[in-house]
């Protein structure tokens, strides 16, 4: 809540402007009140709206994701989400994956207030940085869903780039062993990630 004068500082006029302001309170409040007048509303999110379920932020001092993989014996912390050491070593990144797994933890009220956007059919769309699929789990439309690092939901080939389901691939995940196709034995990666690129890398706009 303290960055949001900031965050909406071009929509609300200066002292000196004679303009009538776009929000008729600087919180919360205001800001739905505003919403009741929109559609086409579009919602950007990172990992700060799964936190309080319980799944961590990369880089908070002590409880960020970073923070919590000297475990893993890594060269540098960020290599367990890069393609080329995955490829080497994928056994760090499954153990990774059955801690954070979907269906662990529940969404949180910022989901289900994205949910009740489209239920009110205000989203044109959710932009998502984080891979924890609570959006989906929430009951938002995938369709409405742009998941910018991918999606736990799927799981593909890196060889022959068959598909698999959530399910398929958590039973596997969850014995600690690495998933294979039964296709062509390549591995199966969670998640629709650009091949040959970081699996989580910093999105875009």
């Amino acid at each position: 809540m303290e960055r949001l004068p900031g965050l909406l500082g071009d929509i609300l006029p200066s002292e000196q402007s004679d303009e009538s302001p776009v929000l008729k309170s600087f919180d919360l409040a205001g800001a739905a009140e505003y919403m009741t007048h929109c559609s086409n509303v579009i919602v950007m999110c990172g990992a700060g709206i799964s936190t309080s379920a319980g799944i961590p932020d990369f880089r908070s001092p002590g409880t960020g994701l970073y923070s919590q993989l000297a475990k893993y014996d890594l060269p540098f912390p960020e290599a367990i989400f890069q393609m080329d050491y995955f490829c080497q070593n994928p056994k760090p990144f499954f153990l990774l994956a059955k801690e954070l797994y979907p269906q662990k933890f529940t969404p949180t009220p910022a989901h289900y207030f994205i949910r009740l956007l489209n239920e009110k059919g205000k989203l044109l769309r959710t932009f998502t940085q984080n891979i924890d699929s609570l959006e989906r789990i929430a009951g938002i439309p995938p369709d409405k869903i742009v998941e910018a690092h991918g999606t736990f939901f799927t799981a593909h080939c890196l060889n022959c780039r068959k598909e698999y389901s959530l399910e398929q691939v958590k039973e596997i995940i969850f014995k600690d062993e690495i998933p294979y196709c039964d296709a062509c034995k390549g591995i199966i990666k969670p998640g629709r990630f650009p091949s040959r690129t970081l699996l989580f890398s910093s999105i875009i706009v």
